[in-house]
């Protein structure tokens, strides 16, 4: 009887850690897609990150990557960057 109860503690645990980091990744996943959607889209390489799908990820660890992006210039250039102050990532 005690086993029974300790294996359900566990597994309640286990099940509220496995919500949280799901919560997480998915969290992290949309602000990728969202910097991938602010991105021109040229896939030209012209940053160094060959697409603006690796662009994207780089700008997961550093925000301020998105400076390297060469064609992202006037509206879009602002929109990014109204974006980033929104979600706090550059000042």
């Amino acid at each position: 009887m005690m086993g029974i109860i300790i294996m359900t503690g566990i597994a309640l645990i286990a099940s509220i850690i496995l919500v949280n980091i799901e919560a997480y990744v998915n969290q992290k996943d949309a602000l990728e897609e969202d910097f991938l959607k602010l991105l021109p889209g040229l896939n030209c390489g012209a940053c160094g990150f060959g697409s603006c799908s690796g662009m994207a990820k780089a700008m997961m660890e550093n925000p301020e990557n998105y400076k390297r992006c060469r064609p992202l210039r006037g509206d879009a250039l602002r929109e990014m960057e109204a974006f980033l102050k929104q979600k706090n990532l550059v000042k």
